[in-house]
């Protein structure tokens, strides 16, 4: 956040006059006033950045501007000045809220550093308030790991580590519930970037006179209701990453802003013309059909070229069947610790069923399938009849299916209390040997990789000392 607007309030002219010449080199707008009444009434008035008070006036003393500033305006910064230090007097003012306090005589580079920790400071809160609101309305794109064995998402892990190292925009297309903010996520998490703040704007869910607000901010007046300036998502991106998740929700009038925005790297604020430079890296998301969506003027066919420089597809849970066993693992556990439930594990018969069913809902269906499971049961075990599953029909058992679905592979049963390691070594060896040995019609029926069953055969012949 930028310090834009600072008001100087000090009984010396030629103290009010350094001050101002110092400030405004740094292109900040500054207004003085020269004691503290004239201070308050401006304050009232006018919304400012940054109050810098003298502590010693005729009429009010810089703590009792202090004091009414925070009053009138909490998350103004103020610091006060003086040319009669004391102790007592610096934790006093600390101690009402005092950013900084300062001993006269003092040097402009004094003042410019001062500014620096203010922007950084005033960064700082607004990105928290932005992460408690997302933890409040439990909107938060860190919830899941990336979780997966299939060779797609392998190939999307390798291009998110190349592509993070980057400043390209990146463009995820899935199914709702693929998991397309968490691939947003784990780009910025390993970008040069990763420090900075990591902003989300769901487009499709803020009202259409409030998205440019959202994206850009206003300032104080701009329209009914905007008691004070407010930054947009863009601003509070500054160095980080800003994540549009649905672009073709976004109105066309919208699109045409949005991309000067990103061409120029510069907008206003709503109801404001001072331009403000920012430094975002773009990933944006859709669940839609790009094509279609220009098709039908939906999405700005130049903005989408503008934002697509990297595209992602995330493929859905259905066509990256070896991910729903180590996603159903990682669920499992995941939701015995965050709702406080003993470790629980799966029936034979319950994996089965997890494999024959198509996921309609993707990964956020899974997620969400399994802690019912495990809120609604007392048992250690999760069986089928835990496991509620809306659409209830199972693959149609194509060839196509038959080969994705190790499950259909044998008519063995498995014991109760069978562990998954147990489990998933009983499957492969029984698949292989009805494969008569074939690795690569076994791998296939699995659902794996060759290489992946090599290295599995590899591991039960070494615990077994062969």
């Amino acid at each position: 956040m930028s310090i834009e607007k600072i008001l100087i309030v000090d009984d010396e002219m030629i103290v009010r006059n350094f001050l101002a010449e110092t400030l405004r080199r740094k292109n900040i707008e500054v207004i003085t006033a020269e004691n503290g009444k004239k201070a308050l009434s401006l304050i009232k008035e006018t919304p400012f950045d940054m109050v810098i008070t003298d502590m010693k006036m005729p009429d009010l003393t810089g703590i009792e501007v202090l004091k009414k500033c925070k009053e009138l305006s909490p998350n103004t910064i103020v610091v006060v000045i003086t040319a009669f230090g004391s102790i007592e007097n610096a934790v006093e003012a600390m101690r009402l809220g005092a950013f900084s306090y300062l001993i006269k005589p003092f040097s402009p580079d004094t003042i410019e550093a001062i500014i620096e920790k203010a922007k950084e400071h005033l960064s700082l809160v607004q990105e928290n308030q932005y992460l408690r609101q997302q933890v409040s309305t439990g909107d938060n794109p860190l919830q899941f790991k990336i979780i997966g064995e299939s060779p797609a998402m392998k190939q999307i892990m390798h291009d998110v580590m190349r592509v993070s190292q980057s400043n390209a925009s990146v463009f995820i297309n899935g199914e709702s519930g693929t998991g397309k903010e968490v691939i947003a996520q784990a780009i910025h998490s390993f970008s040069p970037r990763a420090s900075h703040p990591f902003i989300k704007v769901n487009c499709a869910a803020i009202p259409e006179t409030l998205i440019e607000s959202e994206f850009f901010g206003h300032e104080k007046g701009a329209f009914t209701g905007a008691n004070f300036k407010r930054l947009g998502r863009f601003e509070l991106a500054h160095k980080g990453t800003l994540l549009l998740d649905e672009i073709t929700e976004i109105p066309l009038a919208v699109q045409a802003k949005l991309l000067r925005a990103i061409q120029e790297q510069e907008f206003e604020r709503v109801g404001g013309s001072k331009p403000i430079k920012v430094d975002v890296r773009l990933i944006s998301t859709s669940n839609r059909d790009i094509k279609e969506a220009i098709a039908h003027k939906i999405l700005r066919e130049d903005l989408y070229y503008r934002l697509n420089v990297v595209p992602i597809y995330l493929p859905p849970l259905r066509d990256r069947r070896d991910d729903i066993l180590p996603l159903s693992h990682y669920f499992l556990e995941k939701m015995c610790v965050d709702n406080h439930k003993s470790p629980k594990t799966f029936s034979a018969e319950a994996i089965k069923k997890l494999y024959a069913y198509p996921w309609p809902g993707n990964v956020r269906e899974l997620a969400n399938i399994i802690e019912r499971a495990v809120v609604m049961t007392a048992h250690s075990e999760i069986t089928p009849e835990h496991l509620y599953l809306e659409n209830g029909d199972a693959l149609p058992l194509t060839k196509s299916s038959q080969a994705q679905t190790p499950s259909d592979t044998s008519s063995s049963t498995f014991p109760v209390g069978m562990t998954l390691q147990e489990l998933e070594k009983r499957l492969i060896i029984e698949t292989l040997q009805a494969q008569s040995n074939n690795r690569t019609k076994t791998a296939e029926v699995l659902g794996i990789s060759v290489r992946t069953l090599r290295n599995k055969l590899n591991e039960y012949n070494m615990k077994n000392g062969k």
